[in-house]
């Protein structure tokens, strides 16, 4: 149990807190042929398309309904109409995530009302799906965000009861946000070989994993979850939530559809991928693949290799609640001490979480508790490297956004194999911090120059 603190102070210096509405996005970016719309100023929407051009190396789905000094004072419900209206004219476009923020929502902007008027006024667009989402800044942070879209999705598009009619093979997959895509395609890879076909809610393997479309540029998410499939989710034999942050739409599913739900916080330690393992093996009735049974092996050979090195080694984690779990279990496994951890907002799993204490703050509240307890490695997103260089810290990239390192967006975490590279990860980051390798000279190098001239 941890004891969470707030720290209260008059304003952020050094946030760390990221807006619901980019949680959001990237959540509806896992949605196949969608588009994300924002309900505020053209500003709002540019800013965060800066954040995930950045993070992502690649063009995003997201536009904004435009919202002026005049809309805000006299009603913005026009600009979302008009905004729809012009989008529906996209063929490719199939569904629309309509999202607030902190200015729509300050207004007073009721998105279902605009929505219903938009149907009676544009009656062509008909077949386009819309989904509304209330994603505030002003409250909680990335992870409500991301939640909120797979709530709205369960509530919204799937149908209402369980179909009498179940699909053997079928399997509801919710992801948390702290899976990448090298982490879904891992999940997808593992349901599928036991026989299973997973329905990946929502699914960013393909839309955000970073690949050459056959186009030039696309105004919509380039693959994701499927409508029919979301709309059919009634129909598998189970559910199984990955991450806090889907725990709560697997939940509703369950209670919308009577599929039954499994949850897992992470698969951060080789507790959890076991558990997950034998509840496919209970599913499915088949026995564990050899690729399995080898990655298994391999962690633990990794954790005994890098147990030497990261046992006691001093951490700090800034994050958010589901990464901080993650990172909990890893240091856990291997004997981490985490000297500080922050969260940049309250969420009802914190106080569960492994750890003695948990700040609520922002980076400068991690460097003034470093300062009296201080670390070795600092594990944070990319705001964070500056406070790494100024107190001589290594620094692990984790969460959102990375913009100095590539391949960040989709670097491999979860499961056994995940799992045995992050230790790997850890293992050489703290080695070169305590031992500098000198470059090996072979006592067998010939000097060529003088060989050469012994031949002469």
């Amino acid at each position: 149990m941890a004891e969470v603190i707030k720290i209260r102070k008059p304003l952020s210096i050094s946030p760390l807190k990221t807006g619901q509405v980019l949680g959001a996005t990237i959540a509806a970016l896992g949605l196949a042929d969608s588009m994300a719309l924002m309900h505020a100023a053209q500003g709002c929407s540019s800013f965060a398309k800066a954040f995930f051009v950045r993070h992502f190396q690649e063009p995003v789905a997201l536009q904004s309904t435009a919202m002026d000094p005049i809309s805000t004072i006299m009603g913005s419900d026009g600009n979302v109409k008009k905004a729809l209206d012009h989008l529906a004219k996209n063929s490719a476009l199939h569904l629309v995530v309509v999202m607030s923020n902190g200015l729509s929502e300050a207004q007073g902007a009721d998105l279902k009302r605009a929505i219903r008027e938009f149907r009676v006024e544009y009656p062509q667009h008909e077949k386009l799906t819309v989904l509304t989402v209330n994603t505030p800044d002003f409250y909680g942070s990335l992870e409500n965000g991301y939640a909120a879209v797979i709530d709205a999705v369960v509530n919204q598009l799937v149908e209402e009861k369980r179909s009498a009619q179940t699909r053997k093979k079928r399997i509801n997959v919710l992801l948390g946000h702290s899976f990448t895509a090298g982490d879904v395609e891992a999940v997808q890879r593992l349901f599928e070989a036991f026989g299973l076909k997973p329905t990946l809610l929502p699914d960013i393997s393909e839309s955000l994993d970073g690949h050459l479309g056959e186009q030039d540029y696309s105004a919509v998410s380039l693959g994701g979850t499927g409508l029919s499939d979301i709309q059919r989710m009634g129909e598998s034999i189970a559910t199984v939530a990955l991450g806090y942050s889907c725990h709560s739409g697997a939940k509703l599913l369950a209670q919308k559809t009577g599929v039954p739900s499994y949850y897992f916080d992470h698969l951060g330690n080789i507790e959890q991928c076991d558990r997950l393992i034998e509840l496919l093996i209970e599913l499915t009735g088949r026995q564990v693949p050899d690729y399995i049974n080898r990655q298994r092996r391999q962690l633990q050979d990794a954790m005994l290799d890098c147990h030497n090195e990261l046992n006691g080694v001093r951490i700090a984690l800034a994050g958010e609640p589901e990464l901080l779990g993650y990172w909990l279990a890893i240091a856990r496994q291997v004997g981490l001490d985490e000297q500080v951890v922050v969260a940049p907002a309250q969420q009802s799993q914190l106080i569960e979480m492994p750890t003695e204490q948990i700040l609520l703050g922002d980076f400068s509240d991690l460097r003034e508790q470093l300062k009296v307890t201080p670390a070795e490695v600092l594990i944070a997103n990319s705001h964070g490297q500056m406070l790494a260089q100024e107190l001589g810290m290594s620094h692990i990239l984790s969460g959102f956004p990375i913009f100095d390192y590539f391949g960040g967006f989709r670097q491999h975490r979860q499961l056994y194999a995940g799992i045995r590279d992050t230790l790997f990860e850890l293992g050489n980051i703290v080695h070169q911090r305590h031992e500098h390798r000198d470059i090996y000279h072979s006592p067998l190098k010939q000097h060529w120059p003088e060989a050469a001239s012994q031949r002469a």
